[in-house]
C-alpha cells in the first residue's frame, strides 16, 4: 500500500523511496487497525470478480498487507503485486516465504506501476494508499493504464487518501501498539507545498516504559484528490463508477463492456 510510482515526479518534494525505507520497519505494526477496517470491505468489493478473466493487480503492494487481503478474498486468483520499494518488498517477500500457498500464485514485480508491463487482460486492479502519490498528469496515465489492462466488465478498487484536499493537518498520534516489552507510537502531520500537493511527515517513536529508545521521521509528498475528482478522472478513462464505501474511502469501478 505504498506508492506505485518509481520516483517522485517533482524533485523538490519528499521522495517516496526515502519514505518507504524509513517507514518499512514500523509499517505493519502501525497499519494493523487500518487493515482490520479495510479487509472486509475490500473482500465485499471484490466478491464478483471473475478470476478466470485474468490475474489481479495490486498496485503499490507495499509490505503485502493488501496483497494477502486480496489473496484471502479471492482464493482462486493469480495476483501480480507491483512494488518499487526494496525495503517494502523485503517484508512482502518474507511474508510470501512463510506461506507456500501464496508463493504459488503471487508474482512480485520490482518496478513502479507505470514502468510495469501488465498482462493484456486483468480480472481486477486494486490500489490502496497509492493514488495520491501520483500528480494529476501521472494520474491520467494511471487511469488509462488501468482501463487498458482490465477485461471488459472487470473491477478496479481505488482508495481515496484522506483528507482528499490540500490542507494543513496538525500533528496527532494516529495509532499506538505494543510488541514484547516495547511500546510504539505513530504520529502524523501535513504541510501544504502548493495548491495541488502537501508533505506528510510521519514520526515513529519506540518506548521502553517512559524512556524514548528510537525516533524515526519519514516524509513523503502527495497530491490529494477527492472522490468526486477521482471519479471524473476514472470516467474519462472509460471506467464506470459502481459503488463506494464512505468509511474506508474505497471506490469501485468497472470497465465498460
Amino acid at each position: 500500500m505504498t506508492a506505485g510510482y518509481s520516483h517522485d515526479p517533482h524533485p523538490d518534494g519528499a521522495g517516496t523511496d526515502t519514505y518507504t525505507a524509513d517507514a518499512a520497519e514500523f509499517y505493519d505494526l502501525m497499519a494493523t487497525p487500518y487493515i482490520a477496517q479495510v479487509e472486509p470491505v475490500l473482500a465485499t468489493l471484490l466478491a464478483d470478480v471473475d478470476t478466470i478473466a485474468g490475474p489481479v493487480i495490486d498496485i503499490g503492494a507495499g509490505t503485502g498487507l493488501s496483497t494477502v487481503a486480496i489473496a484471502d478474498a479471492l482464493p482462486d486468483a493469480e495476483i501480480v503485486a507491483v512494488e518499487p520499494s526494496p525495503a517494502m518488498r523485503a517484508v512482502l517477500m518474507s511474508r510470501l516465504a512463510a506461506r507456500r500457498d501464496l508463493r504459488e500464485r503471487i508474482t512480485v514485480v520490482p518496478h513502479g506501476f507505470l514502468d510495469t508491463n501488465l498482462p493484456e487482460r486483468c480480472a481486477a486492479v486494486a490500489a490502496l494508499g497509492v493514488i495520491g502519490h501520483f500528480d494529476a498528469p501521472a494520474r491520467r496515465k494511471v487511469w488509462a493504464t488501468i482501463a487498458n489492462a482490465l477485461a471488459p466488465g472487470a473491477t478496479a478498487v481505488i482508495e481515496v487518501q484522506r483528507p482528499g484536499r490540500v490542507a494543513a493537518v496538525s500533528e496527532r498520534r494516529y495509532t499506538r501498539a505494543r510488541a514484547g516489552a516495547l511500546r510504539y507510537e505513530g504520529w502524523s502531520r501535513a504541510q501544504p507545498v502548493d495548491a495541488e500537493s502537501l508533505v506528510w511527515r510521519m514520526t515513529y517513536r519506540t518506548y521502553d516504559g517512559d524512556r524514548l529508545l528510537q525516533e524515526t521521521v519519514a516524509a513523503h509528498r502527495v497530491w490529494p484528490a477527492a472522490s468526486e475528482r477521482l471519479t471524473r478522472e476514472a470516467e474519462a478513462a472509460g471506467l464506470l463508477p459502481a459503488s463506494a464505501d464512505a468509511d474506508t474511502g474505497l471506490l469501485r469501478f468497472t470497465k465498460r463492456p
